[in-house]
This record gives C-alpha cells, structure tokens and sequence, in this order.
C-alpha cells in the first residue's frame, strides 16, 4: 500500500510517473492510499481507473468517504482498478455494495465479529444477519472516527489484550475518560475486554 506524496501535491500526470516507477521497482500488486485529507491529492473515479491500467496499481484503499464516488470507481472502472473500502463506518454499505475487501482498522480490535460480517455479508449474501452485526459494529467505529483514530486503535487493542504500544509523538493516547467509553462499546457488542 503506497500513500501519494503530499505537501507539493503532484498533478496526475506526475502521480502516474511516480506509480510507474513503483511499478518498476517491485514485483508485486500496489494498493493506492486514497486519503485525500492528508495528502491534497483528489482523484476522480476515471483517474483512478487510469491509474489501473497504466500501473501496477491494482487496488486502492478508499479512505476519502466519498460513497458515490466509491460506487462509480466499483461498477465503471473494476476491469482496472479494484475499490477496497478504507473508511470504517462505510464497511457495510461497502460490503452490501460488492466491495471484495475492506482494510479497516477496527479489525485490529474486533477481528471476530469483522470476519463475522464479512462472512454475512460480502460472502453469504445475508444481509439480516449483516445489519444484526452491524449494529454491534457500528458504535465501536463511529467512536474510532470521532477521535484520534491511532489513539482509538492502540487503546482498543489494548483493552482486547493486544499491546500494540504507544502512539508517536506528536499523536497522544486516547484520554482514560474515553478508554472507558470504548471499554463499554465493546462490551455491549459481546467482546472480552482487559480490565
């Protein structure tokens, strides 16, 4: 997975130099980060799409939130480009859409009822069991995305006893009164929690 260069932005032009040149480097599958509010860097669905086929860029990670978007790059540009949703409050609508993966970091916190969704919803089809899931999911992800999210993820692994260590500075770790707001989300989902 390779983020685009930020702070001087590159045009596409220079974006599709710069993939071509991964491209030359390695021997494997690139997934582009699209993660426009960090980098400046806005693709349209068809770039995207370009990107596909005159790289070796074969997926990217849609961190944007931009559905409609999402969508489009999955019906119109599949053949180039395969469209994994990267936002976690999207997963289900990403899943139910057609989506063939997701990387997400609640699935650090909750792998089993991730795969549990996954298995529902991109595999079986069933989307009852998907929403019964999801409202279990849903919670611990909008809690992920209303804070620091690197916090959120370490302190989330924690609490299921994963030590994933600290964050790096400059990023802090998530405040103790907020741990404790998690510690509850994943209980009432049915997760063991640490403590």
């Amino acid at each position: 997975m390779v983020v685009p260069p930020f702070y001087d932005a590159p045009d596409f032009d220079a974006l599709i130099a710069h993939y071509s040149a991964i491209t030359e480097a390695v021997d494997i599958p690139i997934m582009y980060y699209n993660i426009p509010a960090a980098t400046g860097v806005e693709l349209s669905s068809q770039q995207l799409g370009e990107l596909g086929r005159r790289t070796g860029v074969t997926s990217y990670k849609d961190t944007g939130g931009d559905f409609p978007k999402f969508t489009e790059v999955h019906f119109d540009e599949a053949e180039d480009i395969q469209a994994l949703n990267g936002w976690d409050t999207l997963t289900f609508a990403a899943f139910a859409l057609g989506a063939r993966a997701g990387v997400w970091g609640a699935a650090s916190v909750i792998p089993g009822l991730c795969a549990e969704l996954y298995q529902a919803v991109a595999v079986d089809g069933d989307l009852a069991r998907g929403r019964e899931l999801w409202a279990k999911i849903n919670p611990i992800c909008v809690f992920l995305e209303s804070h620091s999210y690197a916090g959120a993820i370490k302190a989330g692994t924690a609490l299921v006893g994963v030590d994933a260590g600290p964050t790096r500075s400059p990023i802090l770790p998530l405040a103790e009164e907020f741990v404790d707001e998690l510690r509850g989300l994943l209980r009432d989902a049915g997760v063991s929690v640490v403590g």
